[in-house]
C-alpha cells in the first residue's frame, strides 16, 4: 500500500506497545530512526519539492 503512494515499504513500520512498555517504544523509535537515516531523504519529499518548484 505504501508503494502505491511512492514510498519504500522500509519507511513504514507499525509497532504495538502499551504504556507499560517504554523500553520497547524507545527501541522501536531508535531502530526506525537508524533505518531512515540509512535510507536517506525520501524520494516522495524530493518529488513534492520538484512539483512545487515547477
Amino acid at each position: 500500500m505504501v508503494e502505491a503512494i511512492g514510498l519504500e515499504p522500509e519507511r513504514f513500520q507499525l509497532v504495538w506497545c502499551s504504556s507499560a512498555e517504554a523500553d520497547r517504544f524507545v527501541d522501536a523509535v531508535t531502530q526506525m530512526t537508524n533505518k531512515l537515516v540509512e535510507l536517506g531523504p525520501s524520494p516522495y519529499g524530493r518529488r513534492a519539492q520538484q512539483a512545487a518548484a515547477s
